[in-house]
């Protein structure tokens, strides 16, 4: 019985043995693979695992609070992401909106550009015509220097002395015929028992009869100034080549500077006439290029009337 035991304890023995080799050489396997899968941790800079497995194994303990400040960290970064990527979304909304305005405003900028242009041309063009219009008015200017000196130069002192010596004379006989006719009328209307139109005829030689029932016109010289509306006068002179006419009329006949006349003989319009200087019984005018403009009527006549025109005159 004993020796069955001690072949069996034996054998148990030996089967123990064998069991604690197998194991011994799994675990250094075990631990050769472990090293090896943990080799990196020997030249990691936070862990700096030691090279023999205990110190190994040490070291590896420290690394689940790493990785949990890692994991913190991880969790940091993704918020700083999240918000950089809000700002991200934010940044591209405002450049987005840069870039409308900025289209916009290049629109605006084409089509400013483009009136700008449209100005310029305007300009340009306004800038002819005033030119243009300068070189006109330089030109009227000079015309019109040479026709006042030519119209200036037309009559000389003495021929001006003469014109108004022919003017006062004919103001002088006509104040003449007037008061002798006055006289007569006066005469034969006493003959005639005051009549104040004998045989029809008017006290005034250039105004009209008196109906029945008027008075006599008292004051001859205010009956001729009252004669507004047709002015008989005398030619003193013509210039045929520049159409200067000269009127034995002047402020005395409410003739103005500037006023505008038709010039008619025996109530035919022959020409139409603008004052340009007024004296005491002496006017100076321009006849007008009218198509009814009749210079030999006019010089033929000897004396017209001027009927204000209702033609504005010519600058």
């Amino acid at each position: 019985m004993n020796k069955k035991l001690n072949a069996f304890l034996r054998i148990l023995t030996a089967v123990a043995a064998v069991a604690a080799v197998v194991f011994a050489f799994l675990l250094k396997g075990k631990m050769d693979a472990a090293l090896t899968k943990t080799a990196w941790a020997v030249t990691d800079a936070e862990v700096k695992a030691g090279k023999d497995f205990d110190a190994r194994m040490t070291s590896l303990s420290t690394v689940s609070a790493l990785l949990d400040s890692k994991r913190k960290s991880i969790a940091d970064l993704e918020l700083a992401k999240k918000d950089l990527q809000a700002d991200v979304a934010d940044k591209k909304t405002k450049i987005e909106g840069l870039t409308k305005a900025n289209t916009d405003l290049e629109g605006e900028r084409a089509e400013l550009t483009r009136k700008r242009d449209e100005l310029a041309a305007q300009l340009t063009d306004a800038n002819s015509k005033k030119d243009g219009a300068i070189a006109e008015l330089a030109t009227a200017k000079e015309e019109l220097v040479k026709a006042t000196e030519k119209a200036a130069g037309m009559f000389t002192k003495e021929q001006l002395a003469e014109i108004e010596t022919k003017a006062t004379k004919a103001e002088e006989k006509a104040e003449l015929i007037r008061s002798k006719y006055a006289a007569l009328h006066g005469k034969v209307s006493l003959a005639m028992e005051n009549n104040p139109a004998p045989f029809g005829f008017p006290r005034d030689p250039l105004g009209e009869a008196p109906k029945p029932g008027e008075a006599p016109v008292a004051n001859v010289a205010a009956a001729v100034e009252a004669v507004s509306d047709n002015v008989l006068t005398n030619v003193l002179a013509l210039d045929a080549k520049s159409g200067i006419v000269a009127f034995s009329v002047g402020e005395a006949n409410g003739i103005k500077e500037k006023s505008v006349f038709d010039v008619k003989v025996a109530g035919k319009k022959v020409g139409r006439v603008v004052i340009s200087s007024v004296k005491g019984a002496l006017s100076f005018g321009q006849l007008q290029p009218d198509k009814e403009l009749d210079l030999r009527a006019i010089s033929n006549a000897g004396a017209v009337s001027l009927v204000p025109s209702t033609k504005l005159a010519s600058n």
